[in-house]
């Protein structure tokens, strides 16, 4: 008899001694309701951007009967879990079918976890000292209140919770949309990026890039448009869990990986970025390409650039022999040098057409992993056919972006009529513009499908990548 009585004593004094749960950072928990219809995960709940308040209790327990009805004021008072706050009660010690009783007679209309469902596991995580405890957890895991005491009204809980900056909402107000897409990121080579792209149930389609973040934001600035809007314009739009891999990406470089989620009715969420280095390539070695020029007609020829093991990226192309003994061969190899077009493996490409029966040189130099740049490789050759035409070197021509999408920019220093010619890989021309002054063209490139082409202009080729 004074064993039971000690107990009921040590009982009613945790009634009347104020407690609270001792921890400051939540605990991840999965648990199913008493009816067993919902799994809720906590952590889940946290990062949709919702507040979860826990209302520890049992149902014999007096304090807890007469809390429950200012608990459920509360649900309504920030709109019964479809806002800023998630409901949520825990008894550690009943079965299913008391907390199906203690639901049904008090009304509960957020979910209860009893025993059976994980309750006792879940208040000896939080080491909750006395019941009902009232527990508030911000989304980022923080516990804002270890207990909201006493709950003398409904009010008390609403003023706890305004505290934190969280606004009321009425239970038949439409939640505000909130879309998102989660990046992970997948198999990262050389060359490659992989990555796969899960939206949200408030995501009803999303656009995805990859990019130079510089890059993006050199041509926001010279386009005058927000990055969101070039994920937009040139990014690839889904509507579901999509796995995307980028490829012909620069080795050793810093990547970003974007994705703008939008609603079913159009408005836009947070842009989501995630960054990624490719991997390196070459060694610290001298770096050597190997390049074999093939003579395939009056008209065309046939390159093969091969980098030896240690090279990390490298550069290279033709000029005709005239201009090259002009300018000299340093001026020549710094002018490959500083094309920014970069190759990094095994090129094979046909060059055509080319001037007939004119003397070419073709050059490629290559740096190691360590940015020393290594042998050169000069090619000296000539094209077949007649006397050839009376076409000639242009100086300082630059041909930029290069992969591009929607247009193209040419400088150089001619200020004549030129003839610019694009042509695809079987050799077709697919774009012949004639221009005025060739120092500052753009070149809409929108209606060209993805792949590699080549422009001539007056019989000066270069290699241009649409992605």
């Amino acid at each position: 008899m004074k064993k039971i009585f000690t107990f009921i004593f040590a009982l009613i004094l945790s009634f009347n001694v104020k407690a609270q749960c001792p921890l400051t950072e939540a605990i991840d928990f999965t648990a199913t309701d008493c009816y067993g219809e919902e799994t809720i995960n906590l952590f889940e709940i946290l990062d949709r951007g919702q507040h979860v308040l826990i209302d520890f209790y049992f149902y014999s327990c007096s304090p807890c009967q007469q809390a429950v009805p200012h608990v459920i004021e509360a649900y309504e008072a920030f709109g019964c879990n479809q806002h800023d706050v998630f409901f949520m009660e825990i008894t550690p010690f009943d079965s299913d079918e008391l907390a199906q009783w203690w639901a049904e007679h008090y009304g509960v209309p957020y979910p209860t976890i009893s025993r059976d469902g994980g309750g006792f596991e879940i208040d000896e995580m939080y080491q909750v000292p006395q019941y009902p405890t009232l527990v508030l957890i911000a989304p980022n895991r923080e516990i804002l209140l270890g207990d909201i005491y006493p709950v003398e009204s409904a009010q008390t809980i609403i003023d706890a919770l305004k505290a934190f900056g969280i606004e009321e909402h009425s239970c038949d107000e439409t939640p505000e949309a909130n879309p998102s897409v989660e990046i992970t990121l997948g198999e990262v080579t050389t060359t490659t990026i992989e990555a796969t792209f899960t939206p949200n149930d408030d995501c009803a389609s999303y656009h995805l890039l990859a990019d130079v973040h510089s890059n993006m934001e050199m041509w926001s600035g010279m386009m005058g448009v927000s990055i969101e809007d070039l994920v937009v314009q040139w990014g690839l739009e889904k509507t579901s869990e999509y796995t995307h891999t980028w490829e012909d990406f620069a080795p050793n470089t810093e990547y970003t990986v974007y994705a703008l989620p939008k609603d079913a009715d159009g408005n836009v969420g947070d842009l989501i970025t995630t960054t990624v280095t490719t991997e390196s390539m070459g060694g610290t070695g001298v770096s050597v390409i190997d390049l074999e020029v093939i003579v395939v007609n009056d008209s065309t020829v046939r390159t093969i650039a091969t980098p030896n093991e240690e090279t990390a990226s490298y550069h290279y192309g033709l000029m005709e022999k005239t201009y090259f003994d002009s300018i000299g061969e340093a001026a020549a190899v710094q002018y490959f040098r500083e094309d920014p077009y970069v190759f990094y493996e095994v090129d094979d490409w046909t060059w055509s057409p080319l001037t007939t029966n004119t003397e070419f040189v073709a050059i490629a130099t290559g740096q190691n992993a360590a940015g020393e740049w290594g042998e050169t490789t000069i090619v000296h050759f000539k094209t077949t056919g007649g006397e050839g035409c009376a076409e000639y070197m242009i100086n300082n021509l630059k041909i930029y972006p290069n992969p591009a999408t929607s247009y193209i920019n040419i400088t150089s220093d001619r200020e004549e009529e030129s003839e610019i010619k694009i042509f695809d890989m079987t050799g077709r021309c697919v774009k012949n513009i004639i221009v005025n002054d060739l120092r500052n063209v753009t070149v809409n490139i929108d209606d060209l499908e993805k792949g590699i082409y080549v422009i001539n202009i007056k019989g000066n080729n270069r290699k241009l990548v649409v992605e």
